[in-house]
This record gives structure tokens, C-alpha cells and sequence, in this order.
């Protein structure tokens, strides 16, 4: 199945306010569905680069590295910072760590990520800050929609790295 790519997605914003819930609910299901995919697979399997891209623990991660920067645009949006600090990852050996580390530092992360958005008021979903790449204005409602799809793009990605190394030997 055709899918689109991660930086081909246009994205509009100006949520309303009244939608954090909906994503709140999907980041915090991320944990599950994650946990969900890897339980009981092989740590060879979830450290293999297929098409010499991340592999599963890096897909993992990357997305706990994306709830620290997350936390990081939300204080800024809050401060009036604008643009927001761009997406920088530090390149970690997620692929050299054992399964339940990489989970546990994005169970860690995402905790903190969920509190946060969880501690807004209502003056500060409506505060606004220019995302450095998209070159679009977002709120902290809009970051929560954006990460809770940046979410998805990265379990599908699980999903076709898994349904892959099935049909093929990693001896």
C-alpha cells in the first residue's frame, strides 16, 4: 500500500481548543500500541535497519525525542518565542539498547509530554508561535494533533519494518 511520506504532509492549523483532549488521548495511547507491536519479538528484530533506514528502536526513539522538543516549543509558544526551535535530534545508539530501555525512555518522555499539555490554561492553548519548518503559525493544540500524527507516520513505519523482516532471514 502506497503511503504518503512524513515532510510530503500539508497540514493546516487553528484547532480549537476544545479538540486537546482527543489528541491527548492518542499520545497517550502511543505507549500501548507501541508495546502492543514489540512484545515478544526478538531484540535482532527490533534492532534491524531495513532498507538502511531507522529501526524499530529507533522509530521509538525518535518519537521520545520528539516529546522533549515538544515540552520545549510548548514553553516557548508560552513565552512568546517565535519561530520555535527547529527539530534537532541527537543521534543515539537506540538500535544498541535493549527494548525495555528504549520503551522506558519513551514512557518517560511521553509522561512528561502528556503532564504538560495537561497543565495548560486555557489563555495558553490560545498562544501561538511560527513551527520553523512548516512555516505555519501553531498553538499547543495544533503541536498535539501534529505529534499525535507524527505518531502514526512512525507506527506505520513499525509496522511495515516488522511485517518485512518475517518474509525474510536475519540469521
Amino acid at each position: 500500500m502506497e503511503k504518503l511520506q512524513w515532510f510530503e504532509r500539508v497540514f493546516s492549523f487553528g484547532l480549537p481548543k476544545g479538540m486537546l483532549p482527543f489528541y491527548i488521548e492518542r499520545l497517550e495511547g502511543t505507549s500501548s500500541r507501541i508495546e502492543k507491536k514489540v512484545g515478544g519479538i526478538p531484540e535482532r528484530i527490533l534492532s534491524y535497519r531495513l532498507d538502511n533506514k531507522w529501526s524499530v528502536k529507533e522509530n521509538i526513539g525518535h518519537l521520545a525525542e520528539v516529546d522533549e522538543i515538544a515540552n520545549k516549543r510548548i514553553d516557548e509558544m508560552i513565552a512568546g518565542i517565535s519561530p520555535m526551535s527547529p527539530a534537532v535530534f541527537e543521534p543515539r545508539p537506540y538500535h544498541d539498547w535493549d527494548i525495555s530501555t528504549v520503551l522506558a525512555y519513551f514512557r518517560s518522555n511521553r509522561r512528561k509530554n502528556i503532564e504538560r499539555y495537561k497543565s495548560l490554561t486555557s489563555s495558553e492553548l490560545g498562544k501561538s508561535a511560527l513551527h520553523p519548518r512548516l512555516k505555519l503559525m501553531m498553538t499547543p493544540v495544533d503541536l498535539a494533533w501534529f505529534d499525535a500524527e507524527h505518531d502514526d507516520h512512525h507506527l506505520v513505519r513499525i509496522n511495515e519494518i516488522l511485517a518485512s523482516v518475517t518474509s525474510i532471514s536475519l540469521n
